[in-house]
């Protein structure tokens, strides 16, 4: 009986583990967490035994610490050892500048409250700097926070200089040299990532067989969508000056990529099955089988199903479907065990000849162990559309969001000091979260929902977690570690999870410092109610941006990407000497579906949960098509001789969308001749589909493609567009 409950409890510890791994490819998300709750612990645990030496209240030298570990944690973060040290010396002189700034303030009323106002503004513009501006304009504003409620004192600088100083010591120290990231674990990781949502891909078509339907489909083509982002973020992990050799990376880009072309396989021969009717039992078994044994990741258990259907009987109209499922699942199954080992040709897809010999380049760049959010897709909107000889009308991004954050600061302040002149700054900070790491009026509504139902449930769980663990110092320094955790670890897939733990530990804080009231939360909840709705006002009143244009121009940046790709693969058919990378190619265009896929639902956050709703399924459908047949089109022609009959076939696309879109494009008068097509070659033993009937398959899914409705001016640009 132990053993069995052991067992079980090794399968869920062991499922809830891959399932942490796949939602956070890369466990940039997970890193963050633990390292911030340490650092924070740590720090506040040094400052409880010195702030009392330095004629400081223990309670408030940890709070000034622990504003010091949760920034820095932050600010260090995805940053090599040198760069980190480097930026890690600004910041005991910010965060003493942010307490000194409050403190000159303090003996004028209007001047303390307007310096709020001042101070957003100024964190929203240096944001224009990178994640070390973010985080250093952040770090500034909660010290001046800090300073102006604490009522800091000229003869306290000192003292707490030396906070900021011993504080900023320790984060270095667990930062840089004890906690650091090693960029070729994190790379091991986001591969374990991939994989294991490729694993999900293959479990979401055996439902899909299994009980067809439109919740499945659309299940399924998030699923797809998630293993795109996942080697996004892969191949953005592989840029660091740390990660794998400039070899490696083109391999690792190229087996990533095969394999993405054979869960492609696999879920068109899934959905063309579960589409022909219903099915033999021993036919809906075998597949079953197959299918779930490549999404427990058991290879050679999926090939020996695979060939167990491809033996099945089936009648006229799904036998073509049968034997395609079994083979794209051996292709799949031959993908995932390819692994990082490059010794033969890769399936689907190989590699570009020469290729190793190119300096590796991403086709995207994260952002501290991110991919970028939806203010490319607003800026790109905005420069679309925006008038040169009017362009006070038509101001930058940055410009916008500063603008929007002086009048919504200013007016919730107004509006702040009304409900209560002493805890106004709760309304601030809910002002400037909101407009905080958002670039589109959908994002900011979003955002300031989950501000405003997270601190709502966090009022309740703060009033019961006081009740429960008041004098327990024990329990409520467990507590207030989980909040930190589960605040930060889930920050970018659910805001709402983060307003809710920091509510929970500021009422905790708040009755260590014995000025905990069920009233206190309650003003707290209205004054971020303020803060929150005047900012998603302001945001979508004031110079807004909205989705539908971060949509159109998503759109026409991914036509821009797709005729770059095209022109490439045409140039590469058509036997000319020097062609981009095709792969490289390939990779930015998934690059640019991501950000149209990002502005198509600001409700999923910065990352592509929840993907799975009607609305956006309907939008993304055509531009996901398109998007697998051009990379398995890429990869293909990358590795086969010239084909000037692909050539001929694309040459109508291209005019099309470059009529369409106004792009300009050197086409030849007349169009290649057109050649018998070829027999697929096996490589590998995995069937590799000729490139006309590729070409074929991306001209049809192109047909469907439109103009975006908006009055967006698409042009390339000398030097600007994609090469």
């Amino acid at each position: 009986m132990t053993s069995s409950w052991t067992g079980l409890a090794r399968r869920r510890a062991r499922k809830a583990l891959n399932r942490a791994i796949a939602d956070d490819p890369g466990l940039a998300r997970w890193h963050l967490a633990w390292r911030t709750t340490v650092a924070v612990a740590i720090v506040a645990v040094l400052e409880y035994w010195i702030g009392p030496l330095l004629g400081l209240r223990p309670i408030a030298a940890m709070m000034l610490g622990g504003v010091v570990a949760m920034n820095g944690s932050f600010l260090l973060a995805a940053r090599t050892r040198l760069d980190a040290s480097l930026t890690a010396t600004a910041v005991p002189f910010i965060a003493f500048g942010g307490v000194a700034v409050a403190v000159a303030a303090g003996h004028y009323p209007q001047a303390s409250r307007l310096g709020f106002v001042v101070l957003t503004v100024l964190a929203v513009y240096i944001r224009r700097f990178g994640n070390r501006g973010l985080n250093y304009g952040l770090l500034g504003w909660f010290c001046y926070l800090f300073g102006t409620f604490s009522h800091v004192t000229w003869d306290q600088l000192v003292p707490i200089g030396v906070v900021f100083l011993l504080a900023t010591a320790g984060l270095v120290v667990l930062m840089v040299g004890v906690a650091y990231e090693r960029p070729e674990a994190t790379v091991a990781a986001a591969l374990r990532g991939f994989d294991l949502r490729v694993a999900a891909v293959a479990r979401a078509c055996a439902e899909l067989i299994a009980d067809p339907g439109p919740k499945a489909e659309r299940d399924l083509q998030a699923r797809g969508l998630h293993v795109l982002e996942a080697a996004l973020i892969v191949e953005g992990h592989l840029a660091s000056s740390l990660a794998p050799a400039n070899g490696q990376a083109h391999r690792i880009r190229t087996r990533l990529l095969s394999t993405e072309i054979a869960v492609d396989e696999v879920t068109a021969a899934a959905t063309a099955l579960a589409g022909s009717g219903p099915l033999p039992v021993g036919v809906m078994s075998s597949a079953a089988a197959a299918l779930r044994a490549a999404a427990h990741l058991d290879l050679d258990q999926a090939r020996r199903y695979a060939d167990e259907l491809a033996k099945q009987p089936g009648g006229l109209a799904d036998e073509l479907s049968i034997a395609g499922l079994a083979h794209a699942v051996r292709d799949l199954s031959d993908a995932l065990a390819a692994g990082d080992d490059d010794s033969g040709p890769h399936p689907a897809g190989g590699r570009d000849p020469g290729s190793e010999a190119k300096e590796f380049e991403p086709g995207v760049h994260l952002i501290v162990g991110y991919l970028p959010g939806a203010a490319t897709s607003a800026a790109d909107a905005l420069e679309a559309g925006g008038d040169a000889r009017r362009r006070w009308l038509h101001p930058s991004l940055n410009t916008r969001q500063c603008v929007q954050a002086g009048l919504a600061s200013l007016l919730t302040l107004v509006c702040a000091v009304q409900i209560s002149p002493g805890r106004y700054y709760w309304a601030m900070l809910a002002c400037l979260f909101v407009l905080t790491g958002t670039a589109t009026t959908g994002e900011t509504l979003v955002k300031g929902t989950h501000r405003l139902l997270g601190t709502a449930l966090g009022v309740v769980a703060a009033i019961a977690a006081v009740h429960l663990t008041r004098g327990h110092d024990a329990l409520i320094i467990a507590v207030m570690s989980v909040c930190v955790f589960v605040g930060v670890y889930f920050f970018r897939v659910a805001y709402a999870v983060l307003a809710f733990a920091v509510t929970t530990l500021m009422g905790l804080l708040y009755d260590a410092l014995g000025l905990f009231s069920d009233a206190l939360l309650v003003t707290r909840l209205l004054e971020t109610a303020i803060g929150a709705v005047v900012a998603a006002l302001v945001a979508v009143l004031v110079f807004p941006v909205h989705n539908r244009r971060a949509i159109a121009a998503a759109r026409g940046t991914f036509v821009v990407e797709l005729v770059a790709l095209l022109e490439a693969v045409r140039d590469k058919s058509a036997g000319q000497p020097c062609t981009p990378d095709l792969l490289m190619s390939a990779r930015r265009l998934d690059a640019r579906m991501h950000q149209l896929a990002l502005a198509a639902h600001p409700w999923g956050g910065p990352t592509l949960a929840r993907l799975d709703g009607a609305g956006v399924a309907r939008k993304l459908r055509t531009y996901t098509k398109i998007t697998v047949r051009a990379r398995a089109l890429a990869a293909a022609a990358a590795l086969h001789h010239p084909c000037p009959d692909v050539a001929a076939k694309l040459t109508a696309p291209l005019r099309r969308l470059t009529g369409d879109y106004g792009l300009t494009l050197d086409l030849p008068e007349r169009p290649w001749p057109v050649l018998a097509a070829t027999t697929g070659p096996e490589r590998g033993g995995v069937r590799t589909r000729t490139l006309t009937a590729l070409a074929d398959d991306l001209a049809a899914a192109l047909s469907s493609l439109h103009p975006s409705h908006s009055a967006l001016r698409l042009r390339r640009k000398a030097g600007t567009g994609p090469q």
